[in-house]
C-alpha cells in the first residue's frame, strides 16, 4: 500500500507559515517580519499582528548561549509594507463588533476632548534612570533643557516643575545643554525696579 504525506488520523493540520511583510520601526528603521494576522480595533483603526526574529541568551547546561527568537506585537496598518511576490491569501482577519456597527449604520465616534495647553515656559524635561531591582536608594533623574540634543522625549516641564525636579534627592541637571546655569538663574530673586540708595515715591 502506497504511502501518502500528510496529516495523521485524528491530528490538526498545521497552520500555513506566516507571509513576510516589511515593518517600519516608529524611529524609521524597516525590518523584515512575519505577519500573522491583521484585526481592526474598536476606532477602526487596522493593526497588523506580526513577529520579528531577534537574539535571546538561554541557559544550555551551565553554558549561557545565543538563540534566535521570535517577539510579536502589533503595528499600526500605516507601518507595514507588502513585499513585491509574497501572498497574503489566507491571513486570519477580524474586526470589532463596533466598528462594524459604525461602518453600517454611519455613526461616528465622539469627537477627542481638547488637548491640554502647554504653558509658554514649558521649556523643561526629567530623564528617570532606570533601577536596579535590588537597589534601595533614590532614583537617578537628570533635568534637561529645551535644545538639548542627549534627550529626545517632549520638554513639556515649567520653570517651576524643572527647580521642584532639580531639588529631589540625587537630581542633577544636565551638563551638555547648560541646564544647571539656567536652573541657578530661575533661583535669584528678580533685580529690583529701582537702582540701589534710590526709595520709590
Amino acid at each position: 500500500m502506497d504511502e501518502v504525506a500528510g496529516p495523521a488520523d485524528g491530528e490538526p493540520p498545521s497552520p500555513p507559515p506566516a507571509p513576510a511583510i516589511r515593518i517600519v520601526l516608529y524611529d524609521g528603521q524597516e525590518l523584515t517580519g512575519r505577519l500573522h494576522r491583521r484585526w481592526q480595533g474598536s476606532t477602526g483603526s487596522w493593526f497588523y499582528r506580526v513577529s520579528v526574529t531577534l537574539w535571546a541568551s538561554t541557559q544550555l547546561g551551565a553554558r549561557d548561549v545565543p538563540e534566535p527568537a521570535d517577539v510579536e506585537f502589533d503595528a499600526p496598518q500605516t507601518h507595514v509594507r507588502p513585499i513585491d511576490g509574497v501572498c497574503y491569501e489566507g491571513v486570519p482577519l477580524t474586526r470589532h463588533r463596533d466598528a462594524v456597527l459604525r461602518a453600517r449604520t454611519g455613526r461616528r465616534l465622539p469627537d477627542p476632548p481638547p488637548r491640554p495647553t502647554v504653558s509658554h515656559d514649558a521649556r523643561w524635561a526629567v530623564e528617570r534612570e532606570r533601577m536596579a531591582y535590588d537597589d534601595t536608594g533614590p532614583r537617578r533623574i537628570t533635568v534637561h533643557t529645551d535644545g538639548c540634543f542627549t534627550y529626545k522625549g517632549p520638554f513639556d516641564l515649567t520653570n517651576q516643575q524643572a527647580l521642584q525636579a532639580a531639588a529631589q534627592p540625587a537630581a542633577t541637571p544636565c551638563n551638555l545643554c547648560d541646564a544647571g546655569k539656567k536652573l541657578a538663574q530661575l533661583r535669584q530673586p528678580h533685580a529690583p525696579d529701582t537702582p540701589p540708595g534710590r526709595k520709590q515715591p
